[in-house]
């Protein structure tokens, strides 16, 4: 339908506008201890990903992607900027975080007991990444190891009650992962970093921007699509 078209035509340009805006303003960057800022311009593809489908998703990691590029050959902040004026790394991983945002969101919303299955599978990493973060100790590994079982059982109940915000976590998580995951992948393959040196990043800082990505993406959809989280309507978290 021409109404349909439009407003997918709509929501992908006012969506990649935001995340170009993000990154002109720098208000897409959260300063981190490691001194590489933790990044949420992925998170409108995300979103646009979810409310609208996988074609809607790629065009705004395309228009993200290319204003990445833009950005840095006109105004780049350090020297690893110069990296992404390379197409291969600013726009080619984008590209896939709308449309797997977009598959994660459509199977856990019909098999939501595999979010539980996710879940088990990538908790230990959330711990392995907050002992790199702080360093390790035997008191810090049993206090992380009762949340991540807590929160496995928390979200083994949500599941259980079949709530909406499983699939929409699942998709804010591993839609951020892609991005993480793919530019981190290409930089090692165009040897700008050593193979070695992009775990911990993947650690440190992946792991940290995939939830608030997840958090985000909750809020917003949440909040468009009248869905009820926790006790309200909406997105009162």
């Amino acid at each position: 339908m021409p109404s349909t078209r439009t407003r997918k035509i709509v929501i992908a340009g006012v969506l990649g506008a935001i995340s170009a805006l993000l990154g002109w303003t720098r208000l897409g960057f959260v300063p981190w201890f490691t001194g590489a800022s933790l990044t949420i311009m992925h998170v409108p593809v995300v979103i646009g990903a979810v409310l609208e489908g996988p074609w809607v998703g790629l065009a705004i990691g395309v228009i993200f992607g290319g204003f990445s590029m833009l950005q840095a050959a006109i105004a780049p902040t350090g020297p690893a900027d110069v990296w992404f004026t390379n197409p291969l790394l600013a726009v080619l991983p984008r590209v896939a975080i709308g449309p797997v945002a977009w598959a994660v969101y459509t199977v856990l919303k019909r098999r939501p007991k595999w979010g539980l299955l996710i879940a088990v599978l990538t908790g230990p990493l959330f711990v392995v990444s907050l002992t790199e973060i702080v360093g390790y100790s035997l008191w810090l590994l049993i206090v992380l190891l009762v949340v991540q079982n807590g929160l496995l059982a928390l979200l083994g109940w949500r599941i259980a009650l079949e709530k909406p915000e499983t699939a929409l976590v699942g998709a804010g998580i591993l839609g951020s992962l892609t991005n993480t995951i793919l530019v981190l992948g290409m930089i090692g393959l165009l040897g700008y970093l050593p193979w070695a040196a992009l775990p911990p990043i993947v650690l440190v800082n992946g792991l940290p921007e995939a939830v608030a990505s997840a958090v985000i993406t909750v809020a917003v959809v949440a909040a468009w699509q009248q869905i009820r989280v926790g006790s309200r309507q909406g997105s009162d978290l």
